[in-house]
């Protein structure tokens, strides 16, 4: 039985937006990986606090923020977050750009009126109850922005903006300092953009943890959908996209495996030779 150090993104890869939850099929791949020597991290988008759900799930580690913040062996072994100047001229020149944002800090997920409307119906796993959406906005830890403490750590920013529009304008505006990288596109919901420290990637957050295992590049494996897993699916041994996950994704990738709702962890996880 192989042995690796397997990154998984979240969104769009393990949670499914359509059901609301992990498939099945996914938890019980994941916990056949680790009873049979491979260790599993969760190598995400979201903050800490937007991952509340999975901190009692049973994996080695974390890499938040799409790097921002990595714990390995239950400690905080990174953590970088951004400027209040940074984070406060990013949300002026989002809401100058008619988009909606959330805030993703330690404590919570902080968003104007558009945002918290998008994350209802992302959460809510296609819902048509307001009251069911907006109990798993909360379950999330994303919360109107008026909650945000001015001392709250802020790691990253998401942009929200309707699908007949797009992100170039945006861009184009940030200082060269930050990236904006396209995590879902997606025709049930409205685009969502991450806005993140330039040097900071889902592949420098795997370095460190690999680093602090003393594990080796080539026996580690990145699987995931959007643009931002696309230094981790570079940068690791072994690079997965989803069947569902962007064309550039896929492109990049070593293999693809089936989507999310057709079983695309497990049949990654078969592909790989962690679990039989």
């Amino acid at each position: 039985m192989n042995k690796k150090y397997i990154f998984l993104d979240i969104d769009g890869t393990l949670f499914s937006p359509q059901l609301g939850r992990i498939p099945e099929s996914a938890e019980e791949a994941v916990r056949q990986a680790r009873a049979n020597g491979s260790k599993v991290f969760l190598c995400t988008g979201r903050s800490l606090a937007g991952c509340n759900k999975y901190l009692t799930m049973a994996v080695d580690g974390f890499v938040f923020a799409a790097g921002a913040m990595v714990y390995a062996d239950q400690k905080r072994i990174y953590d970088h977050p951004l400027a209040k100047d940074d984070e406060n001229l990013i949300k002026h020149i989002i809401h100058e750009e008619g988009m909606g944002y959330a805030a993703e800090g330690q404590a919570g997920g902080y968003c104007d009126s558009f945002g918290y409307d998008v994350l209802s119906r992302y959460f809510g796993g296609l819902t048509s109850s307001e009251e069911v959406q907006r109990a798993r906005v909360s379950d999330n830890a994303f919360y109107p922005e008026f909650y945000e403490h001015p001392d709250e750590k802020i790691y990253k920013v998401c942009a929200y903006v309707q699908h007949d529009r797009d992100f170039d304008t945006l861009r184009c505006r940030l200082p060269e300092e930050f990236n904006l990288t396209v995590t879902v596109r997606d025709p049930d919901f409205d685009d969502c953009g991450e806005i993140t420290n330039a040097s900071i990637t889902k592949a420098t957050g795997i370095a460190r943890i690999l680093e602090h295992y003393g594990a080796g590049v080539e026996d580690s494996v990145g699987i995931g959908d959007s643009e931002n897993d696309i230094p981790m699916i570079e940068y690791c041994g072994t690079g997965i996209a989803m069947g569902n996950a962007m064309e550039a994704v896929k492109q990049k990738a070593d293999w693809v495996t089936t989507p999310i709702l057709e079983d695309g962890i497990r049949n990654a996880f078969l592909h790989l030779g962690v679990i039989e």
